[in-house]
C-alpha cells in the first residue's frame, strides 16, 4: 500500500472508530478539525484525553508485538507532564478472526512505564528506519472495557 493509500485507509478507519468512541465519550472529536497536524487523532477536551488510532491490516495476535512511533509516546507523555492531558490512549484496529471483513478495536493506556524501543522501518514503502515502541499484544484490552 502506498503512503497516500495508507492515509486514506487511516482516515476511513478514524470515522468508524469515532462513532464507537462517542458511545463511551460523547464529547470526543477528531483533532483534524482543530489542528490537522496534531500528533493524535482524537481529543476529549473536558476529560483531557488524547487518543491515537493505529489501523493494521493483520489479525490481533498474528504477531507477539505491535509497533507505533516513539514520537507519539513522547508527545503523549509531554502533554501529561505539562497538564494538557490527563490520559493518553492508543487504539489498535485489527482484522477480525471470527468475522471475515470485520474489524476489532483494542486499546492500551500509557501509564508511564518503561517501554521497549526498537529501530525499524516500513520496507514495503522504502522508509528509513525510525524509533518505534514495541508493544506486547498481551498489553492490549478490548475497546468495550474502556472507561
Amino acid at each position: 500500500m502506498s503512503k497516500a493509500q495508507d492515509i486514506v485507509f487511516g482516515k476511513k478507519s478514524e470515522n468508524v472508530v469515532l462513532t464507537l468512541l462517542k458511545s463511551i465519550f460523547p464529547d470526543i472529536e477528531t483533532t483534524e478539525t482543530k489542528d490537522p497536524f496534531d500528533c493524535f487523532d482524537f481529543r476529549c477536551d473536558n476529560l483531557q484525553i488524547d487518543m491515537e488510532l493505529k489501523t493494521r491490516n493483520i489479525y490481533k495476535g498474528q504477531y507477539d508485538t505491535i509497533f507505533f512511533g516513539e514520537n507519539k509516546l513522547i508527545e503523549g507523555r509531554t502533554r501529561k507532564q505539562n497538564g494538557t492531558s490527563k490520559r493518553t490512549i492508543y487504539l489498535f484496529r485489527f482484522n477480525s478472526r471470527k468475522h471475515k471483513g470485520k474489524k476489532v478495536v483494542y486499546f492500551w493506556e500509557d501509564q508511564g512505564q518503561e517501554m521497549d524501543i526498537i529501530m525499524c522501518g516500513n520496507y514495503q514503502r522504502n522508509e528509513k528506519k525510525k524509533r518505534l515502541v514495541n508493544l506486547p499484544i498481551k498489553s492490549l484490552t478490548a475497546l468495550k472495557y474502556l472507561t
